[in-house]
């Protein structure tokens, strides 16, 4: 029986490897996609077919795009801006929604731009459910709807009371209080950070965690430059600290491990259950920093500090350009994953996020984005 699903983000880190996922394995999914055009005048609908194409090519089935394309339908359409349209609204038969779209920009929000995108494309998707009487939403949100609480969390329910690091995490929090008192049957997805796949560290879109791994290659580019050191070759550089708490609770998550989790909830029945995709064995600072260090070579090193007195001028670069992330660097939470065991039981949740899976994933960004610097 053909089954209809209308979908958002689907050229977006998470969105793509689901879709190519449940199309891969499934023959009787139809998609349709909203999402805009892209820049230079790219139509959604070429957007759609280039992350589809990466993505395959990502999954080592480059072959399987031409197919996967011919079954999924494009709107131009931005969730978060009005609905009303004649293409959707000539839509008939949508069995499910898989809402993944979203401003992921942590920094800050002056003009709320991040949070009315978020909280309205999520006001609109479940009035589309609503409309077409599906019988499964699925929300896609982010383990950090917790903010700035510490402890335990748990997956079902929102921590009370809470405050927020970023509007990005305010949106999501309350995009989840319109899904849960909506009346639809629902499943929400909490990934963590998102970072290279399980195997090889290999990943499609770099977000978030990689802008740190850039700026410190760019540091050491340099430095390179200032002092004739061949970029690949071991060198000092003035120690530098980090104005932020060292913690042992980054929740790191490869994108297979997210993608794989998602899809096989997906699958489950919604009984209006939420679903920390965190795993369970979260990197630490100090093997973030070791990692970092290792793959530049970079000798005399980076420390992690709660107050930085008197900060060098590349110190308060570090708080200019990647303030927003420091706070997950210091986060206290640790994430329940009751209802993943519950629902998978304990296959996906074997690895752990320790300095050798971390030498990987930045080995592998470094060879990429700074060859010169890896022999």
């Amino acid at each position: 029986m053909q089954k209809k699903i209308l979908m958002t983000g689907i050229t977006g880190l998470v969105g793509s490897a689901y879709a190519v996922k449940l199309l891969k394995k499934n023959d009787n999914i139809q998609i349709v996609a909203l999402t805009r055009g892209g820049k230079g005048n790219k139509s959604a609908k070429e957007k759609v077919a280039e992350a589809i194409k990466e993505q395959c090519t990502f999954d080592a089935i480059p072959g399987f795009a031409y197919k996967a394309l011919k079954r999924i339908d494009v709107i131009d359409r931005d969730v978060s801006s009005t609905i009303k349209d004649t293409a959707i609204e000539k839509l008939t038969e949508i069995d499910s929604i898989f809402h993944c779209a979203a401003n992921v920009n942590l920094g800050k929000d002056p003009y709320n731009n991040v949070y009315i995108g978020n909280y309205t494309g999520a006001k609109n998707m479940i009035d589309l459910a609503k409309k077409f009487n599906v019988d499964s939403y699925h929300h896609v949100s982010t383990s950090y709807v917790a903010g700035r609480t510490s402890g335990l969390v748990k997956e079902d329910g929102l921590v009370p009371n809470t405050t927020f690091n970023n509007s990005y995490e305010k949106s999501k929090y309350n995009a989840e209080m319109l899904v849960r008192s909506s009346g639809l049957n629902y499943s929400i997805y909490r990934p963590a950070i998102i970072v290279g796949r399980l195997k090889d560290g290999k990943i499609r879109k770099p977000l978030a965690f990689y802008r740190i791994l850039e700026f410190f290659g760019m540091l050491k580019k340099q430095y390179c430059a200032k002092t004739g050191t061949m970029p690949d070759e071991p060198m000092d550089i003035p120690h530098l600290r980090m104005e932020t708490r060292t913690s042992d609770k980054i929740y790191f998550v490869p994108i297979d491990y997210v993608a794989d989790t998602i899809y096989d909830l997906s699958l489950l029945p919604c009984e209006n259950k939420t679903f920390h995709i965190t795993g369970k064995g979260p990197a630490k600072m100090v093997d973030i920093v070791t990692a970092t260090c290792k793959i530049l070579k970079i000798r005399n090193g980076i420390s992690c500090h709660e107050k930085v007195d008197k900060p060098t001028l590349r110190e308060r670069m570090i708080s200019k350009f990647l303030g927003d992330l420091l706070p997950y660097f210091a986060s206290d939470i640790t994430f329940d994953v009751s209802n993943v065991v519950e629902a998978l039981g304990e296959k996906n949740l074997h690895w752990k996020m320790d300095e050798g899976r971390l030498l990987t994933i930045v080995k592998e960004f470094y060879l990429n984005a700074f060859p010169e610097m890896i022999s």
